[in-house]
């Protein structure tokens, strides 16, 4: 995953991909209800945090055009490194606001990865 160090760019990936952290975190919660490997109940907590999140950043301007179809451990480990960007990104800005609203969004967003990683098959949440 490319994380620009342009600080209005990386918030723009932050909220597409969160944006479609939600759309997978739905599906993969409909999935659990017909198929019992999957974790129906962490799979709504992630889109549940992941919504959180999208609340601290602008609107996307466009959904990420490298997919992301289904829930994997792609997906937890680009949802992590977006985190690390945008705590880093806080500890750089000014203005107290603006510090707040990076942090809490890669705090949802680390929540959502994990909920994301205990919603898939054991065999796939265990394997990051």
């Amino acid at each position: 995953m490319n994380l620009s160090p342009d600080r209005q760019d990386l918030e723009q990936v932050a909220a597409s991909l969160v944006e479609r952290t939600i759309v997978v975190a739905h599906r993969l919660a409909e999935l659990a209800a017909e198929d019992e490997r999957y974790d129906e109940a962490a799979a709504t907590i992630a889109a549940a945090c992941a919504n959180e999140a999208s609340t601290y950043l602008p609107l996307p301007e466009a959904v990420p055009e490298n997919g992301y179809d289904e829930a994997d451990l792609t997906l937890v480990n680009d949802l992590c490194d977006l985190a690390d960007a945008l705590d880093e990104l806080g500890r750089c800005s000014s203005g107290l606001r603006r510090i707040r609203d990076r942090h809490m969004a890669a705090l949802r967003i680390r929540d959502a990865s994990v909920a994301l990683r205990n919603a898939l098959p054991v065999k796939e949440g265990a394997a990051g």
